[in-house]
């Protein structure tokens, strides 16, 4: 017997760790949606909308965001580029799978009937979770020591987020969630794991709708629209004038309406070349480059698809060029702009200094008579 109190040290299973772990998970998952989905950031016609809802209704019915739901699909894809070059031998199958559902999902509505919507839209968080999760497995394998820094981040989203909701912003809202990805990252998974989510993170930027720049952007798009095709028309010959936004020919009178500005295309293309710049760039003046390319390519692409109506309408007449041909010649527009694109990503990747090299450096010496002796084979 001893005569001192004996103490029983309980030591708890290590999976306990785990489950403190996931209930931490649980309570912050559970405030983000709450903040996110649930709390009010904007009033419609007596109808509180919560964040994502307002989110979702903006793409739906602002054309200029079309491309909105694809936007997240895609910074999950430019994080797989980050996994898959850190760790080829990975099998990737769970993560092709989800995203194969989570694109047919999608395209239901449109498939089926716009009954399915709503539902679509409740379901869809859900299935860009599920892709998150086929890829936690490899994010794991480069998360580093917790960094403080990242709380810091967290407290500023924090704060944005507050003045977001009182202010009834949406678009503050989606940007402090942003900023919260952000800290999270920092915080739970250290510097690796931020430096690989970085891009991924800041991708989810460009589906924060913009719109309200139509009005100061849009205008004189259509005004560069109408002044470069008229230009363009009257250099091959057809005698066009300008009045405004109005386009004039002998055979022929049309409008360059906000849609053919470019301010939309503007959008999409914008994201594309993120994308692409992000993909096939490996320095980062190159990435930034094939980036801010994007804005001279929806003017590219417009005045192509501006000046081949005018053309259109030359030969076969106004009402096939405006009817007809003109819901379809918005393919015009990014078949121009992409393939400029990929032409300046190649052009960005072509390695002229090799070349330049190679053609001032000065020829060999010819072969002197001793040099000919020499290589003659002995007897």
């Amino acid at each position: 017997m001893s005569n001192g109190t004996s103490i029983a040290a309980v030591r708890l299973p290590s999976s306990s760790i785990d489950w403190v772990k996931a209930t931490l998970g649980v309570v912050l998952v559970g405030f983000i949606y709450y903040a996110y989905f649930i709390q009010s950031v904007e009033i419609q016609h007596v109808t509180t909308m919560g964040c994502y809802i307002w989110l979702v209704s903006h793409w739906n019915h602002v054309s200029n965001y079309s491309h909105g739901p694809l936007i997240p699909m895609i910074a999950i894809g430019l994080l797989w580029w980050n996994l898959s070059n850190r760790n080829s031998d990975r099998t990737w199958k769970p993560f092709w799978i989800a995203l194969g559902v989570t694109v047919f999902v999608l395209m239901t509505p449109d498939l089926f009937s716009d009954s399915l919507t709503q539902g679509v839209i409740r379901l869809a968080p859900l299935l860009l979770f599920w892709q998150v999760a086929t890829l936690w497995g490899a994010i794991q394998e480069t998360m580093d020591d917790p960094d403080a820094r990242g709380l810091v981040v967290v407290a500023v989203a924090m704060l944005v987020y507050y003045f977001g909701v009182k202010a009834m912003q949406p678009r503050i809202v989606v940007f402090s969630f942003v900023i919260l990805l952000y800290g999270l990252a920092l915080a739970l998974g250290g510097r690796g794991a931020f430096r690989l989510l970085l891009f991924p993170i800041s991708f989810l930027l460009l589906m924060i709708p913009l719109n309200f720049l139509d009005e100061k952007v849009g205008f004189p798009l259509q005004l560069l629209m109408a002044r470069s095709s008229t230009g363009i028309l009257n250099m091959i010959g057809i005698e066009t004038t300008r009045i405004g936004t109005g386009i004039y020919s002998r055979v022929f009178h049309f409008d360059v309406a906000a849609p053919c500005s470019g301010i939309r295309s503007l959008m999409a293309l914008t994201t594309v070349t993120a994308a692409y710049a992000y993909v096939t760039q490996h320095v980062q003046w190159k990435r930034w480059v094939l980036f801010l390319s994007a804005m001279p390519l929806a003017v590219l692409g417009n005045i192509a698809r501006v000046t081949s109506i005018a053309l259109v309408a030359q030969v076969y007449g106004q009402e096939i060029a405006s009817k007809a041909y003109h819901e379809y010649s918005g393919f015009i527009v990014f078949g121009v702009a992409l393939s400029t694109m990929v032409i300046i990503g190649l052009l960005l990747n072509f390695p002229f200094r090799h070349y330049f090299e190679n053609w001032l450096k000065p020829p060999p010496p010819p072969p002197t008579d001793g040099d000919l002796q020499a290589d003659q084979p002995l007897l």
